[in-house]
């Protein structure tokens, strides 16, 4: 009977194999006169198509507040007051905060664009909008923080796309109170809020 014996064999497999990785990695990095070159990895700028705004990065202010139809909205503008490039997208953070320590969170709407990468070059800004209804859900004729949860806020709290640092401003209510289906959209280029495609 004959004992094929394979342990030797696959040994020597391994080792030829072991060398021609190794040469093959040795070839890809050297030039032609045999010179050993090193390729730097990619960097996140380089590899996401710009680096991630940052709170530091962003100076945040809200545009005018407008009402129509018991439906108000806000625009929240965020411009790159640093000296280079950065990117947003997708969607902002927005709290309601009122006198006695309640929060009332935006909730991201649905059915619209999706986010899109938003480049800002120093100086540009990008947008969303925060929307609500003014005029309680149960139908009362009479406005109170039972009947609109964000009724009498005395802060708001926005933080951007990816970021925890949140911003304080000057809440929305001032036409109108937040009652309900408090929302907010994706970011999109320039200051109204509002993408082209909806516009």
């Amino acid at each position: 009977m004959t004992v094929v014996r394979t342990r030797g064999f696959r040994a020597r497999a391994l080792l030829a194999a072991t060398a021609l990785v190794t040469l093959a990695g040795a070839a890809a990095g050297c030039t032609a006169a045999g010179t050993s070159v090193t390729t730097p990895p990619a960097s996140r700028g380089a590899a996401t198509g710009g680096t991630e705004c940052s709170a530091a990065d962003l100076t945040i202010k809200t545009g005018a507040e407008e009402a129509a139809a018991g439906y108000s909205s806000l625009t929240l503008i965020f411009t790159n007051s640093d000296a280079t490039p950065c990117v947003l997208q997708g969607y902002p953070g927005a709290v309601l905060v009122t006198a006695d320590g309640g929060k009332l969170d935006a909730q991201r709407t649905t059915g619209g664009p999706a986010p899109s990468r938003v480049t800002l070059t120093p100086g540009l800004s990008a947008s969303a909008l925060i929307g609500w209804e003014h005029f309680p859900q149960n139908g009362s004729a009479t406005v109170s923080p039972a009947d609109c949860p964000g009724y009498g806020a005395t802060t708001l709290l926005v933080t951007a796309p990816d970021q925890t640092t949140p911003t304080r401003l000057t809440p929305p209510g001032t036409i109108s109170p937040v009652c309900w289906d408090f929302d907010i959209s994706p970011v999109v280029p320039g200051s109204t809020g509002r993408s082209r495609a909806s516009s």
